[in-house]
């Protein structure tokens, strides 16, 4: 995938537009789409995202998309993808007119076909309809293809990127599952490992250690059940994202800390011997991971003492392993 900033393409394409801040089944049956026709007209696929957030411009807050860059680049790679334009969402665009925004897709952008949700607005103050994108697409000799929405399972709606935000940091335990399902894979967080400070190590549950930048998205502070991709093979693991109270004072910059369990499972779901799960530590520092968020085990508590945490540690350790002893194959992933 070859990745643009800018408002143009290079070639003709076969394009959708978007936020795409989550890649959930919604947005990746629009770009299966796309990729698929791209194919058949024997020209590339386009996805062009907007950059940055709209809602860190129009509300002028912070704001955590679900993933990073880096993870939502991951994610359009899986999908076959040939072109990702990250284009500027700014004053100009929010100014541009329905017809204006047509022009700039099918000249700069040099759609041959724009493949977009059934519900997709544009221009401004959100005037520009898919009929009259139809109608200025048919002028300039383009098509224009809808995608009907994907429903969410348990609700008379389509899946939403806002509806899996809210699964994910519910005060209560943490809907992974149902999240996972709207997704179409596990959360997750992808990083470098780095080196913290040794804690885990000598309680006896050496760690793998993410710090997450300050716009990730993260679930309820607490301890999961997880599994750590490393290197094309996926492992069965317990992570803590959080603040470390027992450890730290105040507030600090939360951490995601995982800890392997020794089963590892090759890229088609098939267990490898328990031996392939004695990975080093020390040998994975500056190596890129994913952690792919499972089931919640409980919220991050501060303990009375290393003593204390340790042994709840090993609780916890325990609750995980007997976990995926009933869970017969990895969940699936991106």
């Amino acid at each position: 995938m070859i990745i643009l900033q800018g408002t143009a393409l290079p070639e003709p394409c076969v394009v959708t537009i978007g936020k795409f801040e989550g890649i959930h089944r919604g947005h990746r049956a629009g770009i299966e789409r796309v990729v698929q026709f791209a194919k058949t007209q024997r020209i590339k696929s386009a996805v062009v995202a907007f950059s940055p957030h709209p809602h860190a411009v129009l509300c002028g807050t912070s704001y955590s998309p679900l993933f990073t860059r880096i993870e939502r680049l991951f994610l359009l790679e899986q999908l076959g993808v040939d072109y990702l334009l990250e284009y500027p969402f700014d004053a100009a665009l929010m100014q541009m007119t329905a017809a204006q925004f047509c022009m700039v897709l099918f000249n700069n952008l040099q759609a041959e076909a724009v493949i977009l949700g059934e519900g997709f607005r544009f221009g401004h103050k959100r005037m520009g309809t898919l009929s009259f994108l139809r109608e200025t697409a048919k002028k300039c000799g383009r098509s224009v293809e809808a995608v009907p929405p994907v429903q969410n399972f348990d609700m008379a709606a389509p899946i939403s990127t806002s509806t899996i935000r809210a699964l994910l940091a519910q005060s209560g335990i943490p809907d992974l599952t149902q999240a996972a399902r709207l997704l179409g894979f596990p959360f997750f967080a992808m990083g470098v490992v780095t080196q913290g400070r040794q804690l885990g190590r000598t309680m006896g549950f050496p760690t793998l250690n993410l710090y997450p930048p300050a716009d990730k998205f993260l679930p309820r502070y607490g301890v999961y059940a997880t599994q750590t991709m490393i290197n094309g093979t996926l492992y069965n693991s317990i992570s803590n994202i959080g603040q470390r109270p027992t450890v730290n004072e105040g507030a600090v910059a939360p951490t995601i800390e995982t800890h392997l369990l020794g089963v590892a499972h090759d890229n088609n779901g098939n267990k490898k011997p328990p031996s392939a799960g004695g990975i080093q530590v020390d040998s994975l520092y500056g190596t890129k991971i994913r952690v792919d968020f499972i089931k919640f085990i409980r919220a991050e508590i501060k303990f009375d003492g290393l003593q204390a945490l340790q042994n709840q540690i090993a609780l916890d350790v325990t609750h995980v392993k007997d976990f995926y002893t009933t869970t017969s194959a990895p969940v699936s992933t991106p």
